[in-house]
């Protein structure tokens, strides 16, 4: 995964969770838009990502961007993959009628309008050339004292007009990038040395706080990065030995005492009683055990 693809993802994730600022918004729509940002007019692109007009948009369709992308990484046959079927098809269908043909419009660089977005330095200088490029190599009309002057190699058969979206909406982009990665996914080739196969999208549900997370690795976290010590925590008193706390308490307590005074009560009878206790139900205990090789017994 390319680091634009996974900036988009992240900056999903915040919009549907209700945490990204209105910057993150703005940046992840116009990564979605990829190049065709730089085509679009500025009577359709300005009311997509100006303040006003973003946060009314954002507002209104961020539970249905956060269906579908629930829908999306739902286990197969779940009930939640049931139930938010329909909402997340008809979601897709509606901003579908919006991107499904390719439109033509003429390649140009306003910079004003890219360079409070996402886009890197590099990128931008990409945008330039590539918009330099097809004017070099098109042939367009310019007016030249009042009088209309053909210029250009001619070499680019439609001249300045190149491929295209008719985005209408804040909604479009986003739904267009998730039909690319599922089609993506479709055309990927399925390795047989894979035990389980790939993740449809690399996002998942935290089962804790219900969140959806972007994890650094796919495949290699379950909870969120708040949820993850908890879970930790749980999954190891769920396998810890009986009486594990108790003893390592009972140990540490024994380890913060002076020497003199922790040789004598080592000493006692009940104590030497308690150690061997201790030695045979936490064989398996890390926490126990290294209190243990410090106790030098």
């Amino acid at each position: 995964m390319d680091e634009k693809t996974r900036r988009i993802w992240a900056g999903l994730v915040g919009y549907a969770n209700g945490t990204a600022t209105a910057a993150l918004i703005r940046a992840t729509i116009a990564d979605c838009m990829g190049w065709i940002a730089a085509t679009m007019p500025s009577d359709v692109f300005d009311p997509m990502l100006v303040e006003g007009d973003l946060s009314k948009q954002a507002e209104a369709y961020r539970p249905s961007v956060e269906i579908l992308l629930r829908f999306l990484c739902s286990a197969p046959r779940s009930e939640e993959r049931n139930s938010l079927r329909a909402a997340a098809l008809d979601f897709l269908r509606q901003h579908g009628e919006h991107i499904r043909g390719r439109v033509f419009r003429e390649a140009y660089f306003a910079e004003e309008h890219l360079r409070n977005l996402n886009y890197t330095p590099d990128e931008l200088e990409n945008l330039k050339k590539q918009t330099k490029r097809i004017f070099n190599r098109a042939q367009y009309e310019i007016y030249h004292r009042g009088q209309p002057t053909l210029v250009g190699e001619d070499s680019l058969p439609l001249g300045l007009l190149i491929p295209s979206r008719g985005y209408e909406d804040l909604a479009d982009p986003i739904c267009d990038f998730l039909s690319s990665e599922y089609e993506k996914y479709l055309n990927s080739e399925v390795n047989r040395k894979d035990k389980k196969a790939a993740p449809l999208i690399p996002l998942f549900v935290c089962p804790s706080c219900k969140k959806l997370v972007m994890p650094k690795r796919v495949g290699r976290r379950h909870h969120c990065s708040e949820c993850s010590d908890q879970a930790r925590a749980e999954k190891y008193r769920q396998k810890a030995s009986p009486n594990e706390g108790k003893d390592y308490a009972w140990l540490y307590h024994l380890l913060r005492q002076e020497s003199d005074t922790r040789k004598a009560r080592l000493r006692q009878q009940k104590v030497q009683q308690r150690l061997g206790e201790i030695k045979s139900r936490q064989k398996n205990s890390r926490r126990c055990q290294g209190l243990l090789q410090a106790l030098r017994l």
